[in-house]
Parts: C-alpha cells; structure tokens; sequence
C-alpha cells in the first residue's frame, strides 16, 4: 500500500525552498511593478484632478467676471441721482461688451418686466422670461441667482445669471440677468482645450447634474449617469477622483440592469437616438466651481486611460504562476530522489521508537543518507541491549520513590497533626493562665488595693502618702494584669465573635501610638466556627504587632469579608514596609511571626498573600475556606 505524501515532511519542505527561490524574486519583481502601477494610477487621477481644479479655477474667474460685470449696472442708481433710459441702455451696453460669455444681457424691473436688452431684440416682457424662474428669486432673496438650462421657444437652450442691483438707500430696483448659450462660440470655447485622447471629455454640469457644455457634443443637455451624486459633490463643495461604474446602461425599460439603481429618473434608463449608450466605466475627476453651483467633470474610458496599465498587469498576472509551476516541478524532481531512503529510515526510526528492534536496518549505500542509516542501526543495537537494564533501574527507583513518598507522607501528616496539638494546647493553657490571673492574681491585686484605700483614710502624714503611693502602684499593676489577661484570651472574642475583637485588638494597640485604623466589615453578623475566629484573630494580632513595633505607619486599614465557601481578611498599612526576599527568623521576632501566621493558615487550609517592598507599605492577604468545615 503507497505512504502518503506527508505536507509537513522533508519532501513538502524540499519543495517549498526551491520554489521559493524561484518565486520569492520573481514575486519581489511583480510587487515592485503593481506598485509602480498603483503609484502611476494615483498620479494618473492626480493629474486629472488638478486640471480639473484648474479649469473650475478658471471658469470660477470667467464667472466671477461675468457676475461684477451685471453688479456694475447698479452704479446708475447708486449714485443717487434718478436713472433715466438712456443711461440705463448705455450701462447694459457696455456690460455686454464686458461680458465674457453673456450672449445678451437684459435689464428687468419688477416684477419680471424687461427694461433693455443688449443687443437689442423684439421679445414680449414676460413670455420669453416665463421659465426663467431665477429672476423672480433675486428680486425675492436679493442674491445673485443662477439657473438651471432654461429651453426657452425659437431661441433654444439658455442659462441665467440674474443679479439684484440696488439704489443708494439700499432698496432693490431691478434685475440684471445675463443669458448664456451653452452652444455659443464664447461659452462653448471654454471648455474645448481640454479634450482627453479619443474618447474622453470635460463636461460642465449644473447643480441638477445636467451636462451643459462638454467637449464630446453627443452628450450635450443629458444628465450625468451620476447626476445625484454629483448634485451631492456640488452641493458639499467636495471634489471626488476615482474609477465610477454605471449602473444606468440598460438597454430598455424591461431590462433586469434597469432596475439596479431604482431611484433614477426614467430616461436614464433607457437608451434613446438622442441619448447615446453610457459607457460602463469610466475614469471620473470631478471638481465644483466655488462662484456658482456648477462643477467639472473630467472623464475618460477606464479602458483607454489605464489600458497599457492593464495590459501589463495582465502579463504579470500570467507569468507568476508560470515561474511557480516551474519551481514546483523542479522541486518535486529534486525531492523524488532523495525520498526514497528517507522514508526507509522513516519507517525503521517508527519500528525502534514503537519498541521492535529486531530488524537491523537494511544496506542504504555510501553517502550520507547511507552513513546516516549505519548509524541509526548501531544506535538500535545500543537501544535493544541497554533497554532491559533501564527498565529494572526504574522498576527500583519506582519503588524507592513510592516508599519515600509514603514516608514523607506521613510525617507531613504528623507534624500538621502536631502543630495542631500545639497551637490547641496554647490556647488551652492561655486560657487556662488567664482564668488563673482572672480568678487568683488579679482578686488579689484589687483586695490590696482596697486595703489601701482603707488604710489611706486612716493614715494622716507621710504615712498616708506612702500608703497612696502604694495604692498606684497596685492600680497600674492591676490595669497591667487585665492588659495581660485579654492579651491571652479575650473575653471580646468569646462574648462578641472576630469582628468586635480585631476592632478592639486594634484599636487599643494601634490609636495609643498615634496610628489611624480603620476596620470594614461585611458577613460577619454570623458566628464562625470558634477554632477559625480564634486562629485568623492571632493573625490578626500577630500582624498588628508587627505593625505596632516595626511599620513605623500612620494609617493601617484592616478589611473582614466573609462569604458562604471563604473568609477573608486583608491588613494593609502606610509603613516602611520591608524586603521580603531577605527577611527571615531573627533576634526582632519579625520572621518568626510571619512564619507562625503562615502555620496558622495552612492548618486551616487557607491562603496567604504578603506584599511588601522597602518604602511602599506592607499588605498581607488571609483566605480560609469554610465549606469543608460546615
């Protein structure tokens, strides 16, 4: 039965070197050549994109031109002498002479009537301005207004540019409009330098996105196959490069493309005599004028303007997987002839490692594939004698391990089990010592100093001050007893549970000393198992001493919390803190009561956590679980 190739083997990684020397240059050359084509397209778009600017810069000074030219009219009233006809025909005039595009120039006073027209023309007043809705605007809005293309009849397409003109008080008195025609040699000059190769052209379109003058004639008065999202740029003032794809190219209504942009106007959707084909992509730089709301288009057939870019990322495109075949073939020519003994080696390395060393390794020549299986059969005659010997040693080392374990085991389990008689019978005899002083030494103390008191008020002299002064000694020595008697065993712990006796505990060795504490609690309105209250309040004591005598801190804060599975209890500090790493058992005490809290825990099961470092404060850490114990 044939072995699978393995991916992951000698053959896959022999492959995989040689044709990557091959195809890491060739890879390397391809990437340097689509970069120098995505560079060139950018610099393409660019180019485009700054001719654009270009002509709207230059359109937006003919315009502005043309706009100042029909202001100047409105010197004749704002001289503030009253206007007569013939000074108002010879401002029109010579604002038509002005103009750079103006096919004529028309004076109106409300509401549209027609004052002059220069050149002059027999129109009614109101029936060739009718659609030209831009003039009742500006004697509305009292701004500069622009049309969109007005087909006005006998007279063909026009577009308006209607102007306010004020008197001197400031009131609007008439409307200077100037016509243009999109298909006249004034207007239609602008724009016919700038053609692109065979098939590309620069388009003039309005806020509507209407084409109203282009390079190309066939697409005149359509609109744009983008017109919304040019009306958008236009009206954001925003310019916008890059390749557009048409989605109106269908070729009638009922064609399924048709219905891809369905927010379209019907014409654009069909082809019509008038209305040539759109083209499916083309390369788009669009550009809006700042005078007026109208903006460049700059198009070219994707195909024309990037075809030699194309043709060559073609080329690149065939030639890589080429140069790869090639090195995989070589590759796997390469690998087949070494294939062959390694996997024989394979196959015996797998028999050794699975334990069947019987076999010895057959003959595999003299090179190094051959010294290599020499080798390998030597080490399997090594294996085979020495496996019986090493199986015994660690038969015997198991069982020396087992026994030791067993050992260690035990006396674990003994000092654990001592520890705890020994921190049992501590308590039992501090107990024990503390009742004894309660019950014998301290009735004592307090019945001399009662004997006191009554010999004081019999005494007179200096007999009655030695006999005071005997009587304070015996008070301190009785408040010295009880200090010592609850520091044995506090009766607060017993009568109270933890959380009244570390209050206590804390409050009466740390505040004397000027140490601010402050104790939380939270789930300890319940009693604990008096073994744990009595163990976690030595701790508890324990590192309030450290505190006391080494911390040098001026606020500690001492956290109980006690849940349904755990208790816990965090006491940190301000102090100086200390190495932790170098502290151990010493003349101070220190060490010894950090190893006897340690004890205490892990008796009980629990945690424990120190943080310190020199400067930074001490915080020490107690979880001990109570599920276990009920």
């Amino acid at each position: 039965m044939p072995v699978r190739p393995n991916l992951h083997g000698l053959h896959a990684r022999i492959m995989l070197v040689v044709a990557l020397a091959m195809v890491v240059p060739a890879s390397a050359v391809a990437w340097a050549a689509w970069t120098g084509v995505a560079a060139i397209t950018r610099e393409l778009q660019a180019e485009r994109m700054l001719l654009g600017r270009s002509v709207a810069d230059h359109l937006d000074g003919v315009v502005k031109s043309d706009l100042e030219t029909l202001q100047a009219i409105g010197a004749v009233w704002r001289s503030g002498d009253p206007a007569d006809a013939a000074r108002e025909r010879e401002a029109v005039r010579a604002a038509y002479l002005r103009a750079n595009t103006f096919e004529s120039v028309i004076l109106l006073s409300p509401p549209a009537t027609i004052v002059w027209e220069e050149p002059a023309r027999a129109r009614a007043d109101a029936a060739g301005l009718a659609q030209v809705e831009v003039i009742a605007q500006a004697f509305r809005t009292g701004k500069p207004e622009v049309s969109t293309l007005v087909d006005e009849p006998g007279r063909g397409k026009r577009v308006y540019l209607a102007v306010p003109l004020r008197d001197w008080k400031g009131r609007i008195v008439s409307v200077a409009a100037g016509a243009i025609d999109p298909e006249g040699e004034r207007f239609a000059a602008l724009l016919r330098p700038f053609r692109f190769g065979q098939h590309g052209c620069t388009e003039l379109v309005d806020r509507t996105g209407v084409v109203i003058a282009t390079t190309d004639p066939s697409r005149r008065y359509i609109k744009s196959d983008h017109g919304r999202f040019i009306e958008g740029l236009i009206r954001d003032r925003k310019s916008a490069a890059g390749t557009c794809h048409s989605c109106h190219e269908a070729e009638a209504p009922g064609d399924s493309r048709a219905t891809q942009c369905a927010a379209a106007p019907e014409p654009l959707r069909q082809r019509t005599p008038e209305r040539p084909r759109i083209r499916a992509s083309d390369v788009l730089a669009f550009v809006p004028l700042a005078v007026v709301p109208w903006g460049i288009a700059i198009r070219q057939p994707e195909a024309e303007a990037f075809g030699a870019l194309a043709a060559l990322t073609k080329r690149l495109a065939l030639v890589i997987p080429a140069v790869l075949a090639v090195g995989l073939v070589f590759a796997w020519g390469a690998a087949w002839s070494i294939r062959k003994p390694i996997r024989l080696l394979t196959r015996v390395a797998e028999r050794i490692a699975a334990g069947d060393m019987a076999e010895p390794v057959p003959p595999l020549g003299d090179d190094e594939v051959g010294r290599l299986g020499r080798s390998l059969d030597r080490m399997r005659a090594t294996i085979r004698e020495s496996h019986q010997t090493l199986e015994r040693r660690v038969e015997e080392r198991t069982r020396d391990l087992e026994r030791l374990y067993r050992e260690l085991s035990e006396r674990d389990r003994s000092r654990g089990e001592l520890l705890r008689k020994v921190i049992s019978a501590q308590e039992d005899e501090r107990k024990r010592i503390a009742r004894e002083l309660h019950d014998e030494t301290s009735q004592s103390l307090a019945a001399v100093a009662i004997g006191l008191e009554t010999a004081s008020t019999l005494a007179s002299g200096p007999a009655r001050e030695r006999i005071d002064d005997a009587k304070a000694i015996a008070g301190r020595a009785l408040d010295e007893l009880h200090r010592l008697l609850f520091d044995l065993r506090p009766s607060v712990l017993d009568d109270l549970g933890l959380a009244s006796a570390v209050r206590w505990y804390a409050e009466r060795h740390l505040e004397p000393l000027g140490i601010t504490v402050r104790c939380e609690f939270s789930g300890l309105d319940r009693r604990l198992p008096a073994e744990i209250e009595t163990a976690l309040f030595r701790v508890v004591q324990e590192a309030l001493n450290n505190v006391a005598k080494h911390s040098a801190a001026e606020t500690v804060l001492v956290e109980c919390a006690a849940r349904d599975d755990a208790v816990t209890i965090e006491i940190e500090d301000d102090g100086k803190g200390f190495d932790l790493q170098a502290i151990g058992p010493s003349a101070s005490g220190t060490g010894l009561g950090l190893t006897g809290i340690r004890e205490r825990v892990t008796l009980l099961g629990g945690t424990l956590t120190i943080d310190a470092s020199p400067g930074q404060g001490t915080r020490i850490a107690v979880t001990v679980p109570l599920a276990a114990r009920g």
